[in-house]
């Protein structure tokens, strides 16, 4: 069986359809066979979440139980560099990342065995942005299956029909096909980057065992996505163009754009919005850095269902996380990181960066040489900066360095800091002008009722937090159980309902757990949530998991389960928040210990834990359903009293 994937008309699901006629010819009856014996995929417009590279034109993926070969007919060898031409080789399995480029020859050119296209600003290596494809490619197998299958790379261009020669031999020798290519040519193009070795003692392409291929196969890239009305709702907010989108967007990149306001204001919708806007109308490449995760792969989900790209020539939206894009800034710098992150010696590391800098060891000569050979990777036109208020300050000093103060824009949540002080992002844009300021007051997430309740709480408690009730969403309620949501099924199942009987799809929904409902085992997490979805059947993005938080939910049925701290940024049309009174009591202890070990007195670190409760607090969007371990805990004592205050809307159970 051969399956493609991707959505017709563009350059990408033309060469899929190449590949897909190309191997049906060259073995009769693979196209409709049981996928039991041969099956093969074919996704064109693959979108990756939490790698260096986010687009992948085309991956192709197949696993043949029956004995399938191909036979080279010139300038082949295997591994060793011996001639295969004439032997049979064994076409067991294969993984292939596919670079699709629609350049003439005029336009192309070949040197030292690599494809570089010509663009407007200068030549790119196709060669290097494919073996950048390759390695994501690694990289999203490795946390989807736990295992390292081996990818191949090949750049189609359809642009020329045939390959030139050199002496006889085309170029380059391996890792490209014309436009006009079967499947001896593509398959050995392929194999041929690393040369093709023995199994078993006969010659034969491989990517992994049988049990291996079949997760592979069973992959979410795998798998047409199909937006939910939630989705839709953001896809189409972000694609609105409202006028404040359009005046924010004419400043990308040039002048200093700041918004801020509280959690649920819509700040980093509205630097999306603007990021589209200055795609679509400049063909500005914009980066979003979040330092959480979950929220890069929420994001990352909406760019992929728009259809937006992240790599592309003609600009578009990448998103990364902050330590990871830094850590490769600091290994091509010179200090030697290799992509490891160690997080006792980040802001260390971000220093010394700066160090270089001051002492001239470092200076805009060598950050734009860097910028030019990693294109994909660092050329960016414009940074956007999600929770601006919570980098640490050698982090934020680096990246205004790299890439200037004016060039980056934030989304300040001012009162929601968790990694440490307020961030000084002016002093990189000192003496600018400040048309990109804007104050955002309206609570745009949340239904009326969910904002009266989430200002009644801040009133209670004694915090200085308010956002406006949307006029335009009344409605909203709050529903609070005494227990374990992980326990309580008949909830569980009217609270799936009610989003399906709204209009939604279980991926809406959103699930915060705490700590105590995380189990360990080897180095896999997962939650008693997930335990009890699975066991009802049902399908799980379970991302207190680190290598599952890398990618996004490609299944609309996929609930989301998130532990408290990576709840910020995201939302559900209703989210669940289990073990509340425990987590902020955690939150509590940890702020608390006295100035002498650099913590909060016990007053201001009660404080801090309150102003912290607000961001759980403002991710839902119609219903919030909150479970407490002890109603008489000190969350619990302030849940009862907004219940008797708010009968309308607060629905409680003992």
């Amino acid at each position: 069986m051969i399956e493609v994937i991707g959505e017709p008309g563009s350059s990408e699901y033309l060469a899929a359809l190449l590949i897909r006629n190309a191997l049906a010819k060259a073995w009769r009856g693979i196209d409709t066979s049981p996928p039991e014996e041969e099956h093969v995929k074919i996704a064109s417009s693959v979108k990756l979440s939490g790698q260096k590279v986010s687009d992948v034109d085309v991956v192709v993926a197949g696993l043949f139980r029956t004995k399938r070969y191909i036979v080279p007919k010139s300038n082949a060898k295997d591994a060793e560099g011996n001639s295969i031409i004439g032997t049979k080789v064994r076409v067991r399995s294969f993984i292939v990342a596919v670079e699709v480029k629609d350049h003439p020859s005029g336009a192309m050119r070949i040197e030292a065995g690599a494809v570089k296209v010509k663009y407007p600003e200068g030549w790119k290596s196709a060669t290097d942005q494919n073996d950048a494809q390759r390695h994501a490619l690694v990289g999203h197998f490795r946390d989807t299956t736990g295992s390292n299958p081996w990818v191949h790379r090949c750049v189609a261009l359809l642009g020329i029909p045939e390959l030139p020669r050199h002496r006889g031999i085309q170029q380059p020798p391996a890792g490209a096909v014309p436009s006009a290519f079967d499947a001896l040519q593509f398959l050995m193009a392929a194999a041929s980057v690393y040369g093709i070795r023995k199994t078993s003692g006969e010659h034969a392409i491989s990517s992994g065992s049988e049990e291996l291929m079949e997760k592979v196969l069973a992959d979410g890239l795998f798998q047409e996505m199909q937006p939910t009305s939630l989705d839709r709702k953001r896809m189409d907010r972000i694609a609105s163009r409202p006028q404040v989108a359009r005046e924010l967007a004419s400043l990308l990149g040039s002048q200093r754009v700041h918004l801020r306001g509280h959690g649920g204001t819509g700040k980093t919708i509205l630097l999306l919005q603007a990021a589209y806007e200055a795609f679509v109308e400049r063909g500005t490449r914009s980066l979003v850095l979040t330092y959480n995760t979950a929220l890069a792969a929420d994001i990352q989900r909406t760019i992929a269902l728009m259809g937006i790209p992240s790599d592309g020539d003609a600009g578009g939206i990448t998103v990364r996380t902050v330590m990871s894009f830094m850590y490769s800034w600091l290994g091509h710098l010179g200090l030697g990181k290799d992509g490891e992150i160690d997080l006792r010696n980040y802001e260390g590391d971000c220093r010394e960066a700066n160090d270089y800098f001051a002492s001239g060891a470092v200076g805009q000569q060598e950050v734009d040489a860097i910028k030019k050979a990693h294109p994909s990777e660092f050329g960016f036109n414009a940074i956007l900066v999600d929770e601006a208020q919570d980098w640490p300050q050698p982090e934020a000093d680096l990246l205004a360095r790299l890439y200037g103060g004016n060039a980056i824009a934030l989304a300040d949540g001012f009162s929601q800091l968790v990694r440490g002080r307020a961030t000084d992002w002016r002093s990189s844009v000192v003496g600018e002008p400040k048309d990109g300021e804007r104050s955002l007051r309206d609570g745009l997430r949340m239904k009326a009722s969910l904002a009266k309740f989430a200002n009644a709480l801040a009133d209670e408690v004694g915090l200085q937090w308010k956002v406006a009730p949307s006029v335009e969403a009344p409605g909203g309620r709050i529903i609070v159980r005494i227990g374990r949501y992980s326990k309580m099924e008949a909830l569980q199942r009217d609270v799936l309902a009610s989003a399906i009987k709204a209009g939604n799809m279980p991926v809406d929904l959103l699930h915060c757990v705490p700590t105590s409902e995380v189990r360990a085992s080897g180095d896999q997490r997962s939650s008693a949530l997930a335990g009890a979805f699975r066991r009802n059947g049902w399908t799980v993005w379970d991302a207190v998991d680190e290598a599952t938080r890398r990618t996004f939910p490609r299944s609309s049925d996929a609930l989301r389960i998130v532990q408290y701290e990576s709840c910020r940024g995201l939302e559900g049309w209703i989210t669940i928040l289990d073990g509340l009174d425990e987590s902020w009591e955690l939150a509590r202890k940890g702020m608390a210990g006295g100035v002498s070990n650099g913590q909060l007195p016990v007053e201001a670190a009660e404080a801090a834990a309150w102003l912290w409760i607000m961001i759980p607090l403002t991710r839902p969007i119609d219903t919030l359903v909150m479970t407490l371990r002890d109603r008489r805990s000190r969350l619990g004592q302030v849940i009862e009293r907004l219940a008797r205050r708010l009968p309308d809307i607060v629905d409680l159970e003992y």
